[in-house]
């Protein structure tokens, strides 16, 4: 009975010392708005433009009032931004006297200085991006900000600014370095990658640094393979063509299984995805990471990379403690089987410690 009780202690201490993981689970890593619409405001949050050197584009704003009272008071300004962390959220530079950064298009890209918009109505204004014959190949991005004008404050509803982000290429010879600084199963909550859950994960995220001179929208798959065999497969892993900027390092998010959702904001119709349940079973999973990136005219790189990690909730590691107790126990008895059959049963011994004889 002793060896069954040891056998029961060592199972118990394995169940704590898995229980500890999930309450320290193991962890590979540890300002400004870019809304389309800001209260009464509705603007274009992005604008791409690949220019020569050398050579212009001119464009349109156009800009809405969703105020349908109200007339919108409007400045414009170009600024430039730079990331604020890991995610696609940029800092704005509000300092007019900064120092231009090394991408910066504010020099080049012409906006009127105010404009009025009728209620409920839209404005057209034009806008102009002119690129110097001797800047060199690369990523070039500003933002054009709006904000309001009225001295006191105009509309009530439009407490900040909104901005909409310009991006320029301009073609050659560029520098193209991305690295992958992590990947793997991730906590989108807590922001984390994790290698021990119990809760089903339904993210695969992973983190990008671009040490080159253009911002890189990467392309590829992701594959997930349980400890059967079953594969999961997410094709598209950067649906938004998402950007990693200069100098930054980016985590991309990418959901396991999509779930559409349709929205109504403002009397239009917008659908919206995201990540629901794929229905994995508890285990130990491995995903491997495939990506391309290259800008046109330069050679498509490819990056790989490989994780894993263990999906185990509470249920299944009681079931498991069962299992084992079950198991050791049958074990035990068909040890003591053993025993008895081919060794007979245990002589008993005196209080001396010497065998007792048999009469």
């Amino acid at each position: 009975m002793k060896g069954f009780k040891s056998i029961v202690l060592a199972v118990l201490a394995i169940f704590g010392v898995t229980a500890s993981l999930f309450v320290h689970p193991t962890s590979v890593q540890a300002q400004a708005s870019n809304s389309a619409n800001s209260a009464a405001l509705s603007i274009t949050p992005k604008k791409n433009y690949q220019i020569e050197a050398g050579s212009s584009v001119d464009d349109k704003l156009t800009i809405r009032n969703l105020d349908t009272s109200n007339s919108l008071q409007l400045s414009l300004s170009v600024i430039d931004f730079t990331y604020t962390d890991d995610s696609g959220t940029p800092k704005l530079i509000l300092d007019k006297d900064a120092d231009p950064t090394t991408w910066s298009l504010r020099s080049y890209l012409k906006v009127p200085e105010s404009v009025t918009v009728a209620p409920g109505s839209s404005k057209t204004v034009d806008m102009s991006v002119r690129i110097p014959s001797k800047l060199g190949a690369g990523s070039y991005y500003s933002a054009i900000m709006y904000s309001t004008g009225a001295p006191d404050g105009g509309n009530v509803g439009l407490s900040a600014s909104g901005v909409t982000l310009v991006f320029v290429t301009v073609p050659g010879t560029v520098n193209e370095d991305l690295t992958v600084k992590n990947f793997g199963a991730y906590d989108s909550k807590d922001k984390k990658y994790i290698f021990m859950t119990s809760d089903e994960p339904t993210v695969i995220a992973y983190t990008l640094e671009n040490k080159g001179n253009v911002t890189e929208s990467p392309v590829g798959s992701i594959k997930l393979q349980d400890m059967f065999g079953h594969q999961y497969t997410i094709s598209n892993v950067n649906p938004n063509k998402s950007l990693a900027l200069i100098g930054q390092s980016r985590t991309f998010n990418s959901c396991i299984k999509l779930q559409s959702q349709d929205l109504n904001f403002q009397g239009s119709e917008a659908s919206a995805n995201t990540c629901t349940s794929a229905g994995l079973w508890p285990g130990y999973y491995t995903a491997s990471l495939d990506l391309y990136y290259g800008q046109n005219g330069n050679l498509t790189k490819e990056l790989t990379k490989t994780a894993s990690f263990w999906y185990l909730p509470l249920w299944s590691i009681v079931a498991l403690v069962i299992v084992l107790l079950v198991l050791a126990y049958v074990t035990w008895r068909i040890v003591r089987w053993f025993r008895a059959k081919f060794y007979g049963p245990k002589t008993p011994r005196s209080k001396s410690g010497r065998l007792a004889r048999r009469r």
